[in-house]
Parts: structure tokens; C-alpha cells; sequence
């Protein structure tokens, strides 16, 4: 009687064991599907699109360009405010001097554009002035340069030579002196001489009688000009091709 109670308790706990393990099995993660909320999709949008970056006021202005200034090239020597003064025949002129005596005496040490080869020398007729003109080597390092130290005056006296200081004679009644820096040989390797003419007679000149070169003393030029009236003139300092240019009064009207 015992028996038969027992035999159909135990298979109504194996069915029920059964189906609890069927239930376990449907809730098993691998076949549930879950559904995002509305506030993860949101977030998760934001993270996942790229920051644009926004141009600043600053960002978007151009840099500036800068002009470099157009030089300024001189025809006359800096701050020489004689070399392009009229003449006036009326008066006269001791002397004209530019970039002398700035160091140690001579006062070439401090050039701008030389120093230059000389390479020739001549005189010109004008209605009011006689010409002297001084050319040189273009200077391959300043292409616009033109001579900026020399001093031009009356001398005093006779005029004696640079090198020997031996007397210079001229025709004239005076004698204009022409200091500039210069060479009269050159200073490569085979130191040619100047080809310039080392004396001048001019005879349609005036007033300009004669120009004799005393030849170069340490990179100076020294010419003494014949003249016969003591007058006004003046210096022009001129570049393409670098000239020196002595310009002589006719004649004195005062």
C-alpha cells in the first residue's frame, strides 16, 4: 500500500523538474533580443558624428603682405647738397669736398660705392661752363653707384704731386685741384694700367686750358686742371657709367 503513494509522487516531481528546465532554457540571453532606449540612441549619436570646428573672426582674415619699398637710387651723393647747385658765375666757389676727412685724414675709408677703375677722361663745351669729366669702371658690387669721396679746390700755390710732391705745372693762370677715390691700375692679377689719357689740351674750351693726371697714391686720384679765370664751378657725382664730372664758368660776370 506504501508503494503505490510513493511510485506516483516521484514521477509528478520528475515532470515538474522537467519543466523547469525547459523554462530556463527559453530565457537563456543568447535568444533575447533587447531594444536600446530613446536616451542611449540619443547619446550614442552625438558621440558618434565628428565636432566641426568653427572658423574664428581671427581664422578667417588673410596675414598680412608686406611691399618691400622700391630703393631709392641717388644720383648725387647722400646728403651733398652742392653737386646739383646751379652755377653762378657771379661768384666764386673755393672748394667742394664730399666724404673727406671723415677717419684717420684722407678720409676714404668710410666709401659708399668705390672705389672705381679709372677709364677715361675728357672736356666738353657748354654755352655758360667748360666740362671735365672723369669715367670709371662700372663696380660689378654696385651696379648704380657712382663716386661719393672727392675734393675739388684751388690751390694754393703751385700744386705739388701726391707721390714725389714734386711741382705740377699747368697752363693757366690757376690751377683747380681733383682729389677722388679711385684706382689707376687694377686690382686683379695682372694690375693693367688705366687707359685713360694722363693729359688734356683741350681747344674749344674757354676757360678749361688743360687737365694733367698726377696719377693714383693709395687708392686716390689726383688731376690738376688748367684755368685760366678764376671762377664759380661745381661737382657732379653721376652713375651708368660712374662719372665725376668738374664743371668751369666761361667767365666771371661779377
Amino acid at each position: 500500500m506504501k508503494n503505490h503513494t510513493i511510485a506516483p509522487f516521484k514521477g509528478r516531481l520528475l515532470l515538474a523538474l522537467i519543466s523547469l528546465l525547459a523554462l530556463i532554457g527559453a530565457c537563456s540571453t543568447e535568444d533575447m533580443v533587447f531594444e536600446p532606449s530613446q536616451e542611449a540612441i540619443e547619446n550614442q549619436s552625438i558621440k558618434d558624428v565628428e565636432p566641426i570646428e568653427q572658423q574664428t573672426p581671427e581664422s578667417t582674415k588673410e596675414s598680412p603682405v608686406f611691399i618691400q619699398p622700391t630703393p631709392v637710387i641717388q644720383t648725387t651723393p647722400p646728403g651733398y647738397d652742392g653737386a646739383i647747385d646751379e652755377l653762378n658765375c657771379a661768384t666764386i666757389r673755393e672748394e667742394i669736398k664730399f666724404h673727406w676727412g671723415t677717419d684717420s685724414g684722407d678720409g676714404f675709408e668710410n666709401s659708399i660705392y668705390g672705389p672705381y677703375l679709372l677709364k677715361d677722361a675728357r672736356t666738353g663745351v657748354h654755352a655758360d661752363y667748360d666740362r671735365f669729366v672723369l669715367e670709371f669702371e662700372t663696380d660689378v658690387n654696385e651696379p648704380n653707384g657712382s663716386p661719393d669721396s672727392f675734393h675739388v679746390f684751388w690751390a694754393d700755390g703751385i700744386p705739388l704731386s701726391m707721390g714725389s710732391g714734386d711741382p705740377i705745372s699747368v697752363t693757366g693762370g690757376y690751377a683747380l685741384e681733383v682729389f677722388v677715390l679711385g684706382y689707376g691700375y687694377s686690382r686683379n692679377e695682372s694690375a693693367e694700367p688705366s687707359q685713360a689719357p694722363q693729359s688734356l689740351s683741350p681747344t674749344r674750351t674757354r676757360n678749361l686750358k688743360q687737365a694733367v693726371w698726377d696719377g693714383e697714391f693709395e687708392g686716390v686720384l689726383h688731376w690738376v686742371l688748367g684755368i685760366e679765370e678764376r671762377v664759380d664751378f661745381r661737382v657732379l657725382s653721376i652713375p651708368n657709367p660712374p662719372r665725376l664730372v668738374v664743371d668751369v664758368c666761361t667767365t666771371s660776370s661779377g
